[in-house]
């Protein structure tokens, strides 16, 4: 269980942050809770009226604290799928108890779009009294915190790790201590009885025969085995081994664990878990390892050019400037992706007090990129934040008026050339997004190198 407190802002942008993930469908809001005459009717509130209210609160009149920068915004997120969305929020509800932050008008939202389930929470600065919440060793409070509750009721927190193997169709002992592995939780076998251990000690005890008589018990879907070997032709083909598990396991809940002998890369065999289905399959049941591994076969160029303009399409595209600079990373023709969005303003303004903030506490734009995800593009001249997250491009000198120092930091420079050898890389690599940048950027240095050589070698041929 992780717990981080994001930076502050002058505006509530983490609400239309988690508004916004809400229209699109890969979040969901669990609380909203203080907030007063917001609650009348059951049609919904817009997050304009959240914002509006947390505004207000923050900066009365009557405050006896001028806070420049009220939002308070933290993240809780668990181990893969270890906790729903409704024990997430009654973690998330302890922690802002344990903060001082109970009182206040808080929203707690619920995320399921990356591996891990985790929970946002926005909330004020100000208390009631109109007085800035005491923020000192922050951080350090905010660890201490959640070891307090993470640690409050751990036998009932190991229960339901059990409970949960247990709702598992599996055929081997092996697979349930898998489960429990995929939780946090390691399972020592002495003979007679499971050993459960988690936080560095042994939480509790369950009879071995138990399991034993479960797995026995097993019968194999024949069916779904069917429509999993369809869905793993499926989605191999052309996508990185990373980026294709991901999409298996968010898509469609089914999770691959791949097992290998210590000091080797090379698997001796897979599980495959179907969590939404509550099944445990050997991968030899559904699909050889070694057709698993092949399973792609060759991509052809044409293949992956209409496989990354799909992926490229997915970006809110809001100018021809962004439509070339993607062009340019996933390496594709001109003029291949047009605008597709209007400018998302909302979205700018979540950008610029993020960077805003940062800056403000004096981080380094080096700093900021590494801890982000972000990066710099520079194209005619002009420089561009790159979202990957949020799948976005913001002009950066939309989102601050600061003169930053971009020397300082790595920008994608293109308007230079790619050497000749980038650009068959970048022709044939099926790496995720992360990976062309990096290829871009690699091979924007090579062909820099290679158009000064060739300056000196014309000076010489001068002489």
């Amino acid at each position: 269980m992780i717990v981080k407190i994001l930076s502050s802002a002058a505006t509530f942008s983490g609400v239309h942050y988690n508004e916004d993930k809400i229209a699109k469908g890969t979040a969901q809001l669990l609380a909203s809770d203080n907030f007063s005459m917001l609650h009348l009717g059951p049609s919904g509130i817009a997050d304009t009226d959240y914002k509006g209210y947390l505004l207000s609160w923050s900066r009365s009149e009557d405050n006896k604290q001028t806070v420049k920068q009220p939002q308070f915004h933290a993240v809780i997120s668990c181990e893969g799928r270890e906790k729903d969305a409704y024990e997430l929020q009654d973690i998330a509800q302890q922690y802002l108890e344990k903060m001082g932050y109970a009182a206040n008008p808080y929203l707690i939202y619920f995320h399921s779009d990356t591996p891990n389930n985790h929970v946002h929470i926005v909330s004020s600065r100000v208390n009631a009294e109109g007085r800035k919440i005491d923020d000192s060793f922050e951080r350090i409070r905010s660890q201490k915190a959640m070891k307090e509750i993470l640690l409050q009721d751990v036998g009932e927190e190991m229960r339901a790790h059990v409970k949960k193997a247990l709702s598992y169709n599996f055929s081997t002992e092996a697979q349930f201590k898998l489960l429990l592995e995929r939780q946090g939780v390691k399972a020592e076998d002495d003979g007679i009885s499971y050993c459960f251990i988690k936080y560095g000690r042994i939480i509790s005890a369950l009879d071995k025969a138990e399991v034993t008589e479960k797995a026995a018990r097993y019968a194999a879907p024949e069916a779904r085995i069917k429509q999993l070997k369809a869905l793993l032709a499926k989605y191999k083909p052309g996508l990185e081994e990373k980026e294709w598990r991901t999409l298996l396991h968010t898509k469609s809940g089914v999770e691959l664990v791949f097992h290998q002998a210590e000091g080797k890369d090379t698997p001796y065999g897979y599980t495959l878990i179907d969590h939404a289905n509550k099944q445990v399959l050997k991968g030899s049941q559904v699909m050889k390892l070694s057709e698993l591994l092949h399973a792609a076969g060759p991509v052809s160029v044409e293949q992956r050019q209409a496989q990354r303009t799909e992926q490229a399409s997915q970006w809110a595209i809001t100018s021809q400037a962004e439509a070339r600079i993607l062009q340019r990373v996933f390496h594709l023709n001109a003029d291949s992706l047009k605008v597709n969005s209007p400018k998302d303003e909302e979205a700018l303004e979540y950008a610029a007090d993020r960077l805003n903030s940062m800056l403000a506490n004096g981080r380094s734009l080096n700093d900021m990129l590494q801890s982000t995800g972000w990066s710099i593009a520079k194209l005619d001249g002009q420089h561009y934040l790159i979202d990957i997250r949020e799948k976005g491009i913001h002009p950066m000198q939309e989102l601050t008026s600061r003169r930053l120092d971009y020397g300082s930091a790595p920008v994608l420079d293109l308007d230079r050339e790619l050497s000749p050898q980038a650009s068959r890389q970048l022709e044939h690599s099926s790496g995720s997004f992360t990976e062309l940048l990096q290829l871009m950027a690699e091979g924007l240095q090579e062909g820099s190198r290679t158009t000064e050589q060739e300056r000196k070698n014309k000076r010489r041929l001068k002489r």
